[in-house]
């Protein structure tokens, strides 16, 4: 009896290594065939990398002057329509193009735009990907996402991870006004155009309107009205980073920590400001005292809006 208990014990020892060298087997070949792992990385004190520039004096460049034409930015309404042009010069001072980052010139980009000047709350938001979501009276166009994308390590992209520009992890050339060049010329902004709201004064004392986004609501900078109409004060939007680890591996789709280098590091979160998920919220202006919906630009992440409460006018697709 005590030989057959012997037996038994190291029948079961060779069967328990026998699974534990199986597992390790099957999780080697998890790891090598790219697909999904469990993430380990300590996300607790992870720090932030989004960056924004809010000096107006690191632009001493007057692209006008340069480029010898003037901003342009002409507006006419037809009824209920809304039709603007714009050539991309900006009627403030930008950065010097091409810089470290962004290898392209700055250049004359015609582009013209409609919308409806009586919008309305659509009944859901639309993603703002692959629009300019607003044009702006200095000329320029705001478009916040980009053409970055998660490269795979099999030389592909994996496009449900988008780069962001307002980020220290990637340098995609911005200047002071949160802009940068396409390869057409376009300048355009990703974020706060700090040159042109200090030109425009925006300190607080006032709303200032900037534009229009291309659901046909107006834009204005940071500074709002309070709900109860009193006073103005500066409101950022309610986007958080996510918790924890990305769900990648690293091959297929990005891993660590949800830091800010993509858009899809962040997470809206009901609550934390009066904003909506698109920057926008509905209260008093200098032109509805008795109020409207408007976007904000914040100075927080995603500093311009990222979809549209709206309906936008298929002119602004890009695509």
């Amino acid at each position: 009896m005590k030989i057959f208990r012997i037996h038994i014990q190291s029948l079961l020892s060779v069967l328990v290594l026998l699974l534990c060298v199986s597992l390790f087997a099957a999780c080697q070949k998890e790891e090598e065939d790219g697909e999904e792992v469990i993430p380990t990385e300590n996300c607790t004190s992870a720090s932030s990398t989004f960056t924004i520039n809010l000096d107006p004096n690191e632009c001493d460049v007057d692209i006008e002057a340069v480029l010898g034409k003037n901003s342009q930015y002409t507006e006419t309404i037809n009824g209920t329509t809304r039709s603007m042009m714009i050539n991309g010069v900006a009627n403030h001072n930008v950065g010097a193009f091409p810089r470290n980052g962004n290898p392209n010139a700055i250049g004359e980009a015609m582009q013209s735009f409609s919308m409806t000047t009586d919008p309305t709350i659509a009944s859901s938001v639309t993603n703002g990907q692959g629009y300019d979501v607003a044009v702006l009276f200095s000329g320029v166009a705001v478009d916040p996402y980009t053409a970055e994308f998660f490269r795979t390590s099999a030389g592909g992209v994996n496009r449900d991870w988008n780069i962001t520009t307002l980020t220290t992890a990637v340098n995609l050339g911005l200047d002071c006004n949160n802009a940068h060049v396409q390869p057409t010329g376009k300048y355009h902004y990703h974020g706060t155009p700090s040159a042109y709201v200090a030109d425009l004064g925006a300190n607080g004392s006032e709303m200032t309107k900037v534009g229009y986004a291309a659901d046909g609501f107006p834009v204005y900078y940071k500074y709002a009205y309070t709900s109860d109409g009193g006073s103005i004060v500066a409101f950022e939007s309610g986007y958080q980073l996510k918790e924890g680890n990305r769900p990648g591996n690293g091959s297929t789709a990005p891993d660590g920590c949800h830091d800010g280098t993509y858009f899809q590091d962040y997470e809206y979160v009901a609550g934390v400001s009066e904003l909506d998920e698109c920057n926008g919220r509905f209260g008093k202006t200098p032109e509805a005292a008795t109020g409207e919906y408007y976007y904000l630009i914040t100075d927080n992440f995603p500093s311009v809006p990222l979809c549209f409460s709206g309906t936008p006018d298929p002119s602004f697709n890009k695509r």
